[in-house]
């Protein structure tokens, strides 16, 4: 969801303070869904307290529909959902996995 209220505004900064610094359980099952599409899966939700909203998907390499790949990142970025790419076996690699949270400053994945 993009922001589309003045910045600075009361408006806007209530909608920062609404996404707070978590992925709801509906944008992680939105992010799933999405996954699965492209033969990928969620394989990890950080399960600290109530809902901490971090994430680990994985997907085989290379990426089997480069569009929707990209329409994932893109929706990641749309939604203010912080996200690291890692390509592992470089040299020759085997997956990918995207590290998803909300949360500033926060070292994702670690």
């Amino acid at each position: 969801m993009l922001m589309e209220t003045r910045r600075g505004s009361i408006e806007a900064i209530k909608e920062i303070v609404r996404l707070g610094n978590r992925i709801s359980v509906d944008e992680m099952a939105k992010i799933s869904d999405m996954a699965l599409a492209l033969d990928g899966s969620i394989t990890s939700v950080d399960p600290d307290g109530d809902w901490c909203g971090t994430g680990r998907i994985r997907f085989k390499w290379p990426p089997k529909k480069n569009e929707e790949f990209i329409k994932l990142l893109d929706h990641l970025v749309r939604s203010r959902i912080n996200h690291e790419v890692l390509i592992n076996g470089i040299p020759v690699p085997d997956h990918i996995i995207i590290n998803v949270s909300r949360q500033i400053g926060q070292r994702l994945g670690r």
